[in-house]
């Protein structure tokens, strides 16, 4: 529904007429397919504002460069009354009403569902280095709040930052944690899935760089970026990300699995992307730091033993392993034993962490062996680079290990 349509004041199921809907699948439900959800293609509705009676149509059409949405009120009187609701819904459509913007297939849309993942995150989740929390968290806040200094200095107010690294070690829960910093600031995060469209990756561009103009101060999150820009679409993202119209109160955050493939005038030039922040597999003391993080989740389950000794002993066992891989560990070994206690079996903690552990371990190499052979080399860097890491087709995929295949 319109902004105009939410403005009103009157039960909205009464003021909708008879209209023509496109039936569609939405959740699940045990022992059902889905769904139903209503969508006017073409509806009307009874509006009432500051006790004004208008009328709104509604018209939603597809062409082949997109979809089209039309709206027309009508109200019986001066025009007033109508510029006056106009603006009103106007105002209100600016702002974020427990929901993020997303932009993919061509335009913008609000979702809540993402509005509520990014409500969970935490940054007491995000096991890394407090020195590397503090700096990043540091560097954002530092932002929002110096308006006004770069203002004085008659520079741009407007940042970047890349964090980069492989899969699986914080960069999402990272990115959603700074994204609900942002919006209990009072600004909008705005997320870019995707810049494919049939009218062209260019005109997405401009769109999305044109909303949040209107938005800033805002943020822009650009995930994935070396699959968001490419040789083709890469210099009209420059001209942008410069802001050759004012890029005042933007702030953009990037993030890539892979830092080495992006094009030195997106990685190299400071005025573009400021900082750029590596979350890299974890060392020994982060891996420590997970384990006590798990440790302090379990400490009120009584059928789990898990000592301080056990925590430096996961730490030393699980070299090369992403954060991805440790969760994997836990949550496998919780698994485990949830199914053993339906058996009646009595394993320890300890006894089936360290065998998940030493699972992941050979599927690790497994999969090493296999990308020699795919390849047709033995330069086991090369091989290790060309995978993706992550569980694929049954298999983990994850770094080179400490000891030799």
């Amino acid at each position: 529904m319109s902004p105009i349509a939410q403005t009103g004041v009157a039960d909205a199921s009464s003021m909708e007429q008879p209209r023509i809907r496109r039936i569609g699948m939405h959740g699940h439900q045990e022992g059902a397919s889905g769904t139903l959800v209503k969508s006017a293609k073409y509806g009307c509705y009874n509006v009432k504002w500051n006790d004004l009676a208008f009328i709104l149509y509604s018209v939603e059409y597809s062409t082949l460069r997109g979809d089209v949405r039309l709206y027309y009120l009508l109200h019986e009187g001066p025009e007033e009354p109508s510029h006056a609701l106009l603006l009103a819904a106007n105002k209100w459509g600016m702002k974020l009403h427990d929901e993020i913007l997303v932009f993919e297939m061509g335009h913008w849309r609000e979702d809540r569902d993402l509005w509520q993942d990014v409500q969970k995150a935490s940054w007491d989740d995000v096991i890394l280095k407090e020195e590397f929390k503090e700096s990043l968290r540091t560097d954002i806040d530092g932002f929002w709040e110096a308006g006004d200094v770069y203002s004085s200095l008659s520079i741009p107010w407007k940042r970047g930052i890349i964090m980069a690294g492989p899969p699986g070690n914080g960069k999402t829960i990272s990115v959603k944690a700074v994204m609900k910093d942002c919006y209990a600031r009072g600004y909008a995060p705005l997320y870019v899935k995707s810049f494919k469209h049939g009218m062209g990756e260019e005109y997405c561009m401009g769109a999305v760089f044109q909303k949040a103009r209107e938005m800033a101060p805002c943020m822009l999150v650009l995930e994935d970026l070396d699959s968001l820009i490419n040789n083709q679409n890469r210099s009209f993202f420059l001209n942008q990300v410069d802001g050759l119209v004012g890029n005042d109160g933007l702030l953009l955050i990037a993030s890539t699995n892979h830092f080495e493939k992006l094009d030195p005038a997106l990685s190299g030039r400071p005025s573009r992307f400021d900082r750029k922040y590596s979350f890299d597999d974890p060392g020994e003391d982060e891996r420590a730091l997970y384990a006590k993080y798990w440790q302090n989740k379990l400490r009120n389950n009584l059928d789990i033993s898990f000592p301080d000794a056990l925590v430096a002993e996961i730490a030393a066992l699980t070299s090369d392993f992403s954060f991805a891989y440790l969760k994997e560990a836990f949550v496998s070994t919780l698994v485990v034993l949830a199914t053993g206690a339906k058996r009646e079996s009595r394993a320890s903690f300890a006894t089936v962490i360290k065998d998940q552990i030493h699972t992941l371990r050979e599927h690790i190499k497994n999969n090493l062996r296999e990308a020699v052979q795919d390849t047709g080399t033995k330069d086991i860097v090369h091989a290790q680079a060309l995978l993706p890491r992550g569980f694929v087709g049954g298999h983990y995929v994850h770094a080179i290990p400490a000891e030799p295949l």
